[in-house]
């Protein structure tokens, strides 16, 4: 009966799914700032009923806790946390301390090199090739976490953020183009009428193609990143909704989105980039693959075009919304999500799931002739 049980505990392992998503974001509330959602990783967890600091949507971000994963750009030193997958570049640098530069932009600082070269490498993007992406997915969502590690004073934990990601193929052909955008809204929290949509459609956005529209405090293509926010629990039963700190409907907060270097503060998804990888994934072989290229213009802190680094858009003394980075540190790096549409097994773990069926039907059968 022993040698029974254990072939048993081999058939259900063998069943369980090769990878695990790092979080699962099903059901949690987000914004959403173009073509991407951003989900508040304190809030998701309060949505979760979870106030401890071993929560499920607690990231922990670390360079020993994220040196596995992909890292598009940290403050951080180490061989593990600047050094990506073959197919890659690895890390950018951003800013590492108070008194570096309060502005942070892949087109204006070195590429950071790779493991090894690989097609579609540019000089002012974060690149990967989609191979490299497809093996290190391995079936799961592509997730965005950013950590917002700027100083705590009333207007100095936030700081503006700009993205656009573009895929191209092997003949240099554009196959899209996705914004992290504000999209023109004024530069506020988005429970103080700020730009993004509280459950929005990325659907309904169309990038252009073209950089940021600076503006201004009232109209910007810049996201505010950080600050705290506050949450109603009633109007939309199950999930939070932020409402300014003061409303009478505030039922929690101000929530705080100014974690730090080693806590990630949102997860960002894109609903039609990951669309556009999956079906190419599934489409193109993996020898075409290796030269179709993910690339990611990134900036953060306040944009030179707005001002300097003490003039009130970048420092928001009056606004109480800075722009600069202020503190170094920041990170972006890449995971995998749990989302709420189901996802196919991978082939392998199919395999190995009929596999430990087998391996259960013939012990049985072997159990049952000793036991005549």
């Amino acid at each position: 009966m022993t040698k029974f049980k254990v072939l048993c505990t081999l058939a259900l392992l063998a069943s369980m799914p090769l990878n695990a998503a790092l979080i699962n974001l099903t059901g949690i509330g987000y914004a959403t700032y173009g073509d991407f959602n951003s989900y508040s990783l304190p809030i998701g967890n309060l949505q979760l009923g979870c106030t401890t600091g071993n929560c499920p949507l607690t990231v922990k971000s670390g360079p020993g806790q994220i040196q596995d994963l992909v890292v598009v750009a940290t403050g951080a030193s180490g061989q593990g946390v600047n050094t990506n997958f073959a197919g890659m570049d690895n890390a950018y640098a951003t800013p590492n301390g108070q008194g570096d530069p309060n502005f942070f932009s892949t087109g204006g600082e070195p590429d950071p090199g790779e493991v090894s070269a690989f097609s579609g490498d540019s000089s002012d993007t974060w690149d990967a090739s989609l191979l490299s992406l497809k093996d290190f997915l391995a079936g799961e969502a592509m997730v965005f976490l950013f950590n917002n590690n700027n100083l705590n004073g009333q207007n100095e934990q936030s700081l503006a953020a700009w993205a656009q990601i573009t895929v191209t193929n092997n003949v240099g052909g554009t196959l899209g183009i996705f914004d992290f955008t504000n999209n023109g809204g004024a530069y506020a929290l988005i429970s103080e009428g700020g730009g993004g949509n509280f459950l929005g459609d990325p659907g309904l956005y169309t990038s252009s193609g073209s950089g940021p529209t600076l503006g201004d405090n009232t109209s910007t293509d810049y996201v505010l990143s950080g600050g705290p926010i506050c949450i109603d629990n009633d109007a939309l039963p199950g999930t939070p909704v932020p409402v300014s700190c003061t409303s009478l409907d505030a039922d929690e907060g101000p929530i705080n989105h100014n974690l730090g270097a080693d806590t990630a503060a949102y997860a960002i998804i894109g609903p039609e980039l990951n669309s556009l990888l999956d079906g190419l994934f599934t489409s193109v072989s993996d020898t075409d693959l290796a030269d179709y290229t993910m690339h990611i213009d990134l900036r953060l802190g306040c944009d030179p075009g707005f001002g300097a680094e003490g003039d009130e858009i970048c420092s928001g003394l009056v606004s109480g919304f800075g722009k600069n980075l202020n503190n170094g540190y920041e990170q972006l790096f890449i995971a995998t999500a749990s989302l709420d549409t189901p996802r196919v097994p991978e082939p392998q773990a199919l395999l190995l799931f009929a596999l430990g069926i087998l391996i259960l039907v013939v012990s049985s059968r072997n159990i049952s002739r000793v036991a005549h």
